[in-house]
C-alpha cells in the first residue's frame, strides 16, 4: 500500500496556531510533573513533544479514528517521556502521576516467565481545563481526546526504544510494500532485537541489587550518610550528618533499626507532602523521617525547623530564548478619596522594598524618582492629585523572568480610581496565569475598595442582599468585580457537609475572594425570584456567578457542586470533602481569570 503524503490529506488537522498553543500546554504539563519529581528527589530526565501534522495525518489515514460519538480518538496529541535511573522508581512515578492528574488508562506489558519483550508503562491522563483555555474549540471537532500520554522507562531501556521506534516500529505499520519494508525477509533478525531486552532487564535489576548490597555494608560499618544515599537512591547531597546525630546512631541501634524499616516510597510521600523544598541533605532525610514516622525526642530537639526553609537554586541554567510578555494581573477599582495618601505610601513602599538593593539611592520617604539600569527600571510621579508608578525588575528566584508592574492612582469625582497591571516576561508564553502584586491586597486591607457603590473591607464578610440591591449591583456602571451569590438549600443533602446552612464554606469563600469579588447571600425574597426565573432545582442551594461584564449569571447547581473534582491535585487531598474544596478552588480560578483577560 502506498504511504500517503500529509499534503494529500483532505483535512488540515493542526494549524500553526494550534501547534503553538499545544506546545504551551506541553511545556506547562512537563514542568508541573518535573516539579513533583524534583521535589521527591527522584533521578530522571524528561522530554516531550506535540504530534506534527504529518504524524497526525498518518494516524488518521489508518481509518481507526473517528469524531463520531463513541469513536476512537487520538489520545497522545501531547506526549511526555520520563526516563528514570532506577527501575524501582517506575511504580513510584505511577503513583505520583495518579495523584497529580486524572487517570484515563494505563497500558502496561505483562512479564512472562519464558518471554522477553520491551516493558511498556504508558499512562493517559486528562489535561486539566486550566491548560486548555487558549486552545480553539474547533480543534476538538477532530478525533482528538483532551488527554496526554506519559511514558515511563528506565534510562537503559530508553536507548533501545529509540532505535526500535525509528528502525523497526515505523516499518511495521502495514503501510509499506515488501520492496520498501526494512524487515521483509529478516524476521529472525528482527526477533533477535528482543533478546537484547533480557540483558537490559538484568542490568536494571542488578543496579538496584548492587546498591542494596552497598547499603548493607555501609550500615554494618556505621557509615550513616552513605547508608542513607545507597538505600534511598534520591538526590541527596554529599554533606555529613551532624556529629551529635552520628554519635547518637552509633550508640542506639534500636533507633537505627526503626529508620531501616522506612521505605523509599514512604520517604518520597513525605517529600511530596511538604510545601517548601530545599536540598535534600542526610540531616534533612533523618529530620523528615523522624518528624513524620519515628518521633524520636532527641532527634527532634537536635534537628530544628530550619530544614524546611525555602532556598533559591542558583545553579539552574536556562537556554537563552526571546522573552514573551504575558499579562498576569490587571485590575481597576475605586477607593475612598480619603485613602489617597495611604494608598500612595503602600505602593511606594512596595517598590522601595523590591528595588532598594539595586537603586540604593532611592529615598525611603515618598518622592518622585526615576532610575534605570540593565534589567531594572523605576519611575514614580507623585503630585498630591496623581500617582504613577512604572517598575521593571529581574526575578530574584527564577532565571529568565522579568516582572513589569504599573500602578496609577487618580481622583475621579468623589472617589479614587486605582489601575494596576502586572506583566510577566519569560521564555515560555502562558507559563503563568495569575499573579497579583502584594500592594493591591495591602490597599484592600488598609484602605478598602469601592465597587458598584459598595464599600468593601477585610471585615465586610458575606452579607445578605435582596433582589433590588443585587440588581443594582449587577448593573452598576461602577462595577469592576465579579459577583458570587450563595443560595441556601431547602435542606442539606446527605452527600454534603453542613457549612452554616450552605453546602460549601461561605466563610472561606468570602475570606479568599472578598478583595477580588463580591461574595453575598441572597435573602428568601431574592431566592424566590430566581427560582421562578431559572427553576427551583437549578437555584436551590446553588452558587450564582456574574462576570465583570456580564448581566446574566452562570448557575452552579447543587448537582454541579457535588460533581466537582480536582483536575490537578496536590498529594494530600482529603477525599471526604473533595467536592467542597475543589469547587471553591475552581471558583477562585474563574475569578482570577477575570483579572488576566
Amino acid at each position: 500500500m502506498r504511504e500517503l503524503n500529509c499534503n494529500e490529506c483532505e483535512v488540515r488537522y493542526l494549524s500553526d496556531k494550534d501547534i503553538e498553543e499545544l506546545n504551551n500546554v506541553r511545556i506547562a504539563l512537563e514542568q508541573a510533573l518535573s516539579v513533583k519529581l524534583n521535589n521527591a528527589g527522584i533521578y530522571f530526565h524528561s522530554m516531550s513533544r506535540v504530534k506534527t501534522e504529518v504524524s497526525v495525518c498518518k494516524k488518521m489515514n489508518t481509518g481507526k479514528y473517528s469524531s463520531d460519538a463513541g469513536g476512537r480518538k487520538i489520545q497522545d496529541l501531547i506526549g511526555i517521556r520520563i526516563n528514570l535511573f532506577y527501575s524501582e522508581d517506575i511504580s513510584i512515578c505511577e503513583n505520583i502521576l495518579e495523584d497529580t492528574f486524572m487517570l484515563d488508562n494505563w497500558s502496561k506489558s505483562e512479564n512472562g516467565e519464558n518471554r522477553f519483550e520491551a516493558k511498556k508503562c504508558n499512562g493517559v491522563f486528562k489535561i486539566p481545563s486550566k491548560y486548555l483555555r487558549n486552545i480553539p474549540a474547533m480543534l476538538w471537532a477532530h478525533p482528538f481526546d483532551q488527554t496526554f500520554e506519559v511514558q515511563l522507562r528506565t534510562i537503559l531501556f530508553e536507548g533501545w526504544h529509540e532505535i526500535e521506534h525509528e528502525m523497526r516500529y515505523k516499518y511495521a505499520l502495514g503501510d509499506h510494500s515488501e520492496e520498501t519494508d526494512l524487515w521483509t525477509g529478516h524476521e529472525k533478525l528482527s526477533r533477535v532485537m528482543n533478546s537484547i531486552i533480557a540483558s537490559l532487564e538484568l542490568c536494571d535489576w542488578s543496579i538496584v541489587q548492587i546498591f542494596d548490597s552497598v547499603y548493607k555494608v555501609h550500615l554494618e560499618e556505621k557509615n550513616w550518610e552513605n547508608a542513607i544515599r545507597s538505600k534511598y537512591r534520591l538526590h541527596i547531597t554529599q554533606d555529613h550528618l551532624k556529629p551529635e546525630l552520628r554519635e547518637y546512631f552509633d550508640n542506639t541501634p534500636e533507633v537505627v533499626k526503626r529508620f531501616q524499616n522506612v521505605t523509599k516510597r514512604e520517604l518520597v510521600n513525605i517529600l511530596l507532602n511538604k510545601k517548601y523544598h530545599k536540598e535534600l541533605t542526610p540531616d534533612r532525610v533523618v529530620y523528615l523521617i523522624n518528624k513524620e514516622i519515628i518521633h524520636d525526642d532527641y532527634i527532634s530537639k537536635l534537628l530544628d525547623k530550619e530544614q524546611f526553609v525555602r532556598v533559591s537554586n542558583k545553579e539552574i541554567k536556562q537556554e537563552v530564548k526571546p522573552l514573551v510578555s504575558d499579562n498576569v494581573f490587571s485590575q481597576t477599582v475605586y477607593l475612598p478619596a480619603a485613602g489617597y495618601e495611604k494608598a500612595c505610601a503602600i505602593i511606594y513602599d512596595w517598590a522601595y522594598q523590591h528595588i532598594k538593593t539595586v537603586f540604593n539611592q532611592m529615598p525611603e520617604k515618598m518622592t518622585n524618582v526615576g532610575y534605570e539600569t540593565l534589567g531594572y527600571k523605576l519611575r514614580i510621579n507623585y503630585d498630591g492629585r496623581l500617582f504613577i508608578m512604572d517598575m521593571q525588575q529581574i526575578s530574584n528566584d527564577e532565571p529568565g523572568v522579568i516582572w513589569h508592574t504599573t500602578a496609577e492612582l487618580v481622583h475621579i469625582d468623589d472617589k479614587l480610581l486605582l489601575s494596576a497591571r502586572n506583566i510577566c516576561e519569560t521564555i515560555y508564553s502562558r507559563e503563568r496565569r495569575y499573579s497579583r502584586p502584594k500592594f493591591m491586597k495591602d490597599i484592600f486591607y488598609q484602605v478598602g475598595y469601592i465597587d458598584g457603590d459598595r464599600y468593601i473591607t477585610d471585615n465586610t464578610g458575606m452579607g445578605s442582599v435582596n433582589y433590588r440591591e443585587l440588581s443594582q449591583l449587577i448593573r452598576s456602571e461602577y462595577r469592576n468585580m465579579p459577583i458570587i451569590v450563595m443560595v441556601k438549600p431547602d435542606r442539606i443533602p446527605e452527600w454534603a457537609i453542613d457549612c452554616d446552612g450552605y453546602i460549601i464554606r461561605s466563610d472561606m469563600l468570602s475570606k479568599t475572594l472578598n478583595s477580588l469579588s463580591h461574595v453575598v447571600a441572597c435573602d428568601d425574597e431574592c431566592k424566590a425570584v430566581f427560582q421562578k426565573e431559572f427553576g427551583h432545582d437549578a437555584v436551590n442551594g446553588a452558587v450564582m456567578y456574574w462576570g465583570m461584564n456580564s448581566n446574566y449569571p452562570i448557575i452552579f447547581s447543587m448537582e454541579d457542586i457535588n460533581h466537582s473534582f480536582f483536575e490537578e491535585v496536590s498529594h494530600s487531598i482529603n477525599e471526604s470533602i473533595e467536592y467542597e474544596k475543589s469547587f471553591r478552588y475552581s471558583l477562585r480560578e474563574m475569578v482570577c481569570d477575570e483579572y488576566v483577560k
